[in-house]
């Protein structure tokens, strides 16, 4: 009697316990991680996130939005994976992580014709100013340091704009996502260079803090396979044959 009335209670809670939202896979609009060609998304996130799909058999629709409206979705305990943000000590709790599935530099760049050259980011501290994406990870890093020039912007497209016309000395950018922001703005590829690194850091695919386990464990041992078997590989050759970002260490 006492274990049929504890089975139909553990029912019942199962029955009235909440239903996690549908699963959601969101993208930003960051060549050529993630981006919208001819009307359809892709880039080398999105391209990987759809193998990934294929080796776990899910089917979900990947969005394109607004980075930092896509970042407040996740931190929200939405049911959403977000491709490819960097895993900084400020968003480790905050997600849990598949990957990691890309390393990259963040680098100063400046105008070549300006002749910059920085040692040290105690000389980029004197600098006049430095632009940078105000929802990117590199502005909460600098912000943290104590740097007190920063010039926050609402996008990459407008932080290359002002540094092309010479309103800010300098700008803060990983090295992947420049050469398709100078395609865009019709700017010839030696008129930026880099003049100092930031840093280098590892991007990954994120679950909420609620997701199963079993789940997270699914897909990131789908993309175990794919380093060994050179999918993952081959991929990055695909988006970046200029070698401008590393394969993942481990």
């Amino acid at each position: 009697m006492c274990r049929a009335v504890l089975l139909l209670v553990l029912l019942l809670a199962a029955a009235l316990a909440p239903a996690r939202e549908p699963l959601r896979i969101i993208a930003s609009g960051i060549p050529p991680l993630s981006f919208t060609r001819d009307g359809a998304i892709t880039g080398y996130c999105v391209e990987l996130i759809r193998e990934l799909q294929r080796r776990v058999g899910d089917t979900t629709h990947i969005e394109l939005m607004p980075w930092a409206r896509a970042y407040r979705m996740g931190m929200d305990g939405a049911n959403v994976v977000l491709l490819c943000p960097k895993r900084t000590p400020e968003r480790e709790p905050r997600f849990k992580w598949v990957g990691p599935v890309l390393e990259s530099e963040s680098m100063f760049y400046a105008l070549r014709r300006s002749r910059i050259h920085l040692s040290s980011l105690n000389e980029a501290r004197a600098l006049e100013g430095i632009l940078v994406p105000r929802d990117f990870y590199s502005y909460q890093y600098l912000r943290d340091a104590g740097f007190t020039n920063l010039e926050p912007v609402n996008s990459s497209q407008t932080m290359l704009a002002m540094l092309l016309a010479g309103r800010r000395p300098v700008m803060v950018l990983d090295r992947e996502q420049l050469p398709a922001l100078l395609e865009q703005a019709g700017a010839d590829a030696d008129q930026v260079e880099p003049v100092l690194k930031l840093m280098s850091i590892q991007s990954y695919f994120t679950f909420a803090l609620d997701a199963p386990d079993s789940q997270v464990a699914q897909w990131q041992q789908a993309l175990d396979r794919m380093k060994r078997d050179g999918a993952l590989a081959r991929l990055q050759r695909q988006w970046f044959p200029d070698g401008t970002a590393l394969l993942p260490r481990r």
